[in-house]
């Protein structure tokens, strides 16, 4: 209450405004009431932020006029040090999220959905999100590249490479990081009950359990974006029903587009085929014979032109996306996720 009485004139001229540029309302409006409590409690929610960061600022200079008595940070960059040491440590425990993900898109992709919410202010904010997502890539790539470059005394410079690898290794460990929790979890208990020696491990070639992980992870992907584009026009889907399915099978195919160069590389990877054998196959030979069949596949996907395709496809995708939820906000809730859950966002 203290908070709403002096900003209820504010908030009031700005959802006219927005009326008036709208054009008064529409059936996707939403009341004032509905307005001014998000209104609120995003300003309570930005209040408390900085609170805490002036709180956090006051103890910090406590703790420096103090150093000699406490053992707490003294300095601000000893805090996000800190932080980034905590990330480090338990990233592990988020594994799920790229799970979450693929299921999140399958459901949108399979099941008509129904989301209330502002399309400008959605794409506003994944503008935003994508700003400030690239800016922090792009910072810390020139950032390595300029050190490097002083060692090596080299010129500095940016590969789009960090942008589409980011994405990647979020979609391609979270198999290999569940199992790893899995498996150390096990082993633990094993210990704990049976005081079994777990100082080594007992699970056949561990590089050849991952690769296997994440080849049929990547595959099983790329089929469910396939299956999900089929299921989409087998359904026979309403009008409304294919506007809403349709952003999840599109940024699901992109996902898919993500992983398919290493997808394609680990399946083809140790092909023993040469040129010589296969000039000597017939065609039937050919058709069924693997090896023929995987070196078609790496010509076709693993060569310099479709490799930088695919390269730029994604960070054009993530600046498109904001743009789309304007013309169909359907994008938006996939998209956002997308936004501050993928890559640098994640």
């Amino acid at each position: 209450v203290w908070v709403q009485k002096p900003l209820a004139p504010a908030i009031e001229w700005a959802f006219d405004t927005l009326l008036w540029i709208r054009g008064g309302h529409s059936p996707n409006s939403y009341t004032y009431q509905v307005y001014e409590d998000m209104t609120l409690q995003f300003i309570v929610w930005m209040g408390t932020c900085f609170l805490c960061f002036v709180v956090l600022w006051l103890f910090t200079r406590m703790c420096r006029a103090c150093r000699g008595f406490v053992v707490f940070p003294n300095e601000m960059k000893w805090w996000g040090r800190l932080v980034i040491s905590f990330d480090n440590l338990t990233y592990w425990v988020w594994f799920w999220t790229s799970f979450f993900w693929i299921g999140f898109n399958v459901y949108l992709a399979t099941t008509p959905s129904t989301f209330h919410f502002n399309n400008i202010g959605m794409m506003s904010f994944m503008l935003a999100a994508t700003i400030l997502n690239y800016a922090l890539i792009i910072s810390n790539s020139m950032r390595f590249s300029i050190m490097e470059s002083m060692d090596a005394n080299e010129i500095a410079f940016l590969s789009m490479d960090n942008i589409w690898r980011a994405n990647q290794l979020f979609f391609m460990v979270g198999p290999i990081q569940g199992f790893s929790v899995i498996t150390g979890t096990k082993n633990f208990i094993n210990y704990l009950l049976y005081g079994q020696d777990i100082g080594g491990w007992a699970g056949g070639d561990l590089t050849q359990v991952s690769i296997a992980i994440v080849k049929y992870w990547t595959s099983m992907i790329i089929i469910a974006a396939i299956g999900c584009w089929v299921y989409l026009f087998a359904s026979n889907p309403s009008v409304d029903d294919y506007q809403s399915r349709r952003p999840g099978c599109i940024i699901f195919t992109f996902i898919a587009m993500d992983v398919l160069h290493p997808c394609i590389y680990l399946w083809t990877v140790g092909n023993k085929i040469k040129d010589e054998d296969m000039l000597k196959m017939t065609f039937l030979q050919k058709f069924s014979h693997p090896g023929w069949w995987k070196r078609k596949m790496s010509v076709l996907i693993l060569n310099e032109h479709v490799t930088n395709v695919f390269r730029f496809v994604n960070p054009a995708y993530m600046f498109c996306l904001p743009l789309l939820v304007y013309y169909n906000a359907y994008f938006g809730v996939s998209g956002g996720f997308a936004l501050v859950a993928v890559g640098a966002g994640h």
